[in-house]
């Protein structure tokens, strides 16, 4: 994602606006290989839950142009989360690369010590495109059931990352920045 989009999303994050997400298939284009800027095509359901996990994402608007398309958009709400998983997708992209940013997809997990280690960044990611830990924030953190500062470099976490974000370091600048 762009950086100044998602400096913008997580603002509203931050603020509690709830965003509305239009163009989720990128007008069709994302749905068709031939003309996804990636070079491969992703489904309805991958795009429409790739918008509603990135911060403060309230709702999609799904277009469609056939009762096919919209039944297809609608399946989102009882497709398993292998069908919603874009992770696996968007890791093979040839033009865009994602390595090293964390896309929530929560790969990493399970955390043998059970730190929701998506959820965890997210937060990093808040506090570090403020410059501060606003406090909605901290509260948020804190009501997490395990925290950074739990983490206990086993790196299992990294070995299932298809993004090689460098989730140990993450951990460490959350509990500095959180303070557990």
């Amino acid at each position: 994602m762009d950086a100044d989009r998602q400096a913008l999303y997580e603002t509203c994050q931050r603020m509690g606006v709830g965003i509305t997400v239009m163009k989720a298939f990128g007008g069709g284009d994302l749905l068709d290989a031939s003309m996804s800027p990636a070079g491969k095509a992703l489904t309805a359901v991958q795009c429409i839950h790739y918008a509603l996990t990135r911060p403060a994402v309230a709702t999609v608007l799904a277009g469609a142009h056939s009762l096919e398309q919209l039944e297809e958009s609608i399946s989102y709400e009882d497709a398993p989360e292998a069908e919603k998983d874009y992770a696996g997708t968007f890791a093979t992209f040839p033009n865009i690369s994602w390595k090293g940013h964390c896309m929530y997809c929560s790969h990493c997990a399970p955390c043998p010590n059970k730190i929701d280690v998506a959820a965890v960044t997210k937060f990093l990611n808040l506090a570090k495109a403020q410059g501060e830990v606003p406090e909605t924030v901290r509260e948020h953190y804190g009501a997490l059931g395990h925290y950074a500062g739990e983490c206990v470099q086993c790196g299992a976490c990294e070995t299932r990352c298809p993004f090689e974000v460098s989730i140990i370091e993450n951990m460490k600048m959350a509990k500095e920045v959180f303070g557990k």
